[in-house]
């Protein structure tokens, strides 16, 4: 029995991250990086030049994050479909019936709340 909530804690803490990189991705809109780069000329009274420059870098930064986050998903999702498995493995049909539904309504819930 402790197993099987191991497992189940794993694979909520597993779906919670995925669910807070893919609320770090969305909050860096391009009119977030406008905004950005908008408030930082006002505040360090960048010229023309600077202004370009830091959003250059930024976009490249941008990209860069971008990868690493794809990269732990692929991580993640992989530690998510290995979870699966050891469920199923543990947990009756209807069990991991109950434990997906469970997962959706929490997945809902942390949708209506990034909005």
């Amino acid at each position: 029995m402790e197993m099987k909530i191991q497992f189940v804690v794993l694979l909520l803490i597993t779906l919670l991250f995925i669910a807070s990189i893919a609320y770090a991705q969305n909050k860096n809109s391009p009119a977030d990086n406008r905004n950005t780069i908008d408030q930082m000329t006002k505040e360090l009274g960048l010229s023309e030049t600077q202004r370009g420059e830091v959003e250059a870098i930024l976009n490249t930064e941008k990209k860069k994050v971008e990868a690493v986050f794809n990269e732990e998903r692929k991580k993640l999702q992989l530690i998510q479909e290995e979870t699966r498995s050891h469920l199923q493995v543990v947990l009756t049909p209807e069990q991991i019936q109950k434990l997906e539904s469970k997962m959706r309504q929490e997945g809902s819930k942390n949708d209506t709340q990034k909005k």
